[in-house]
């Protein structure tokens, strides 16, 4: 298993907007048997600004595109491990992952538009 698969397979995933909510973190199980999409994760910190601001971009495309990908919000400093071993230097960043391949990522702030080309080739044309 790749190095940052330990990790991540170690590590509590937190759902958007879960992040102070002790009773939503939980060791992931892996996709399920069947579940294809791949996951942005979206490695934050409440100090950074552009991480704040970018906040809520990340949830609205994890609701409108809740059927095609899975999005998990790390923070950064608790999770420093993770970040390390996923090469993530800036906050914010987004790290787009299926299965054990990483399939992109983008650092410091970004818009719709940024994600929307991140994610575009790699998530299922099925609404």
């Amino acid at each position: 298993m790749a190095p940052c698969l330990r990790v991540l397979r170690a590590m509590p995933w937190v759902p958007i907007g879960g992040m102070d909510a002790p009773s939503q973190i939980r060791a992931p199980s892996g996709p399920r048997e069947g579940d294809d999409r791949p996951v942005l994760l979206f490695f934050s910190n409440r100090r950074s600004g552009p991480a704040r601001r970018m906040s809520s971009l990340v949830a609205w495309v994890g609701v409108t595109e809740k059927k095609r990908l899975r999005v998990v919000e790390i923070d950064a400093e608790r999770h420093a491990d993770l970040a390390e071993a996923l090469e993530v230097s800036t906050v914010p960043s987004l790290v787009l992952l299926r299965g054990r391949e990483i399939l992109g990522r983008l650092e410091g702030r970004a818009t719709g538009n940024d994600i929307t080309r991140l994610i575009g080739p790699h998530i299922a044309t099925r609404a």
